[in-house]
């Protein structure tokens, strides 16, 4: 005996179908959810993590800037006591160099030369004085080119002849002169060339007449 199939079989395969693309759909959009949500998740956190480590370099920060501050008025505090100090050290320096001008001049004062007068401006050192001969002030301009680290850059401004008469005996001939010359300053030569200004002014040996 022959059976038919008379129901619609097209309809329920095309249902099957329909429902197969739903459920693939419906599994796809849950799946996306998901790794969605995953994502979302994983960058929360990461965006927490990050806030977090950039709350900890602010807070060093802060620390740090406390620190430089700290520092800072560490240093002003240091840069204002060596300025004292070297305002101290000129003081000396510049009391002490009278005495050691002085105390040069008499070192480097030849014989036959004496000094009647010292005119101090700056570093510039205007002496007057009479020599017995021109050697005596060649012999002393020498002297004073000479000088070490105390004089400098001498200078015959002028030499004239003259007749004098010292003590009331006879007069003799004579040369007036006026020199100019650098000496420089006690605080600008190195402290291991400088010797005791005590000793070297207590005995001075052919002193100048100023």
């Amino acid at each position: 005996m022959i059976a038919f199939n008379l129901l619609p079989h097209r309809e329920a395969l095309r249902q099957f179908k329909q429902d197969q693309f739903n459920a693939s759909v419906a599994l796809t959009l849950i799946l996306g959810g998901a790794t969605a949500l995953a994502i979302y998740g994983s960058l929360r956190y990461s965006i927490a993590a990050q806030q977090d480590n950039i709350a900890v370099l602010e807070q060093e920060i802060r620390l740090y800037e406390a620190q430089i501050i700290e520092i800072q008025g560490v240093k002003t505090h240091i840069d204002a006591l060596l300025a004292r100090q070297n305002a101290f050290e000129d003081i000396q320096a510049d009391r002490n160099s009278p005495v050691r001008l002085l105390s040069e001049l008499a070192n480097i004062l030849p014989p036959g030369v004496a000094l009647s007068k010292l005119a101090q401006k700056g570093q510039e050192i205007t002496l007057e004085g009479t020599a017995q001969t021109n050697e005596n002030l060649s012999q002393f301009l020498d002297k004073l080119g000479e000088g070490g680290p105390w004089f400098s850059r001498p200078e015959l401004l002028f030499s004239e002849a003259q007749h004098v008469n010292p003590g009331g005996k006879l007069p003799v001939k004579a040369f007036k002169f006026s020199v100019k010359v650098a000496f420089i300053a006690a605080q600008a030569v190195s402290a291991a060339a400088l010797p005791s200004i005590a000793a070297s002014a207590a005995t001075p040996s052919g002193a100048p007449k100023v």
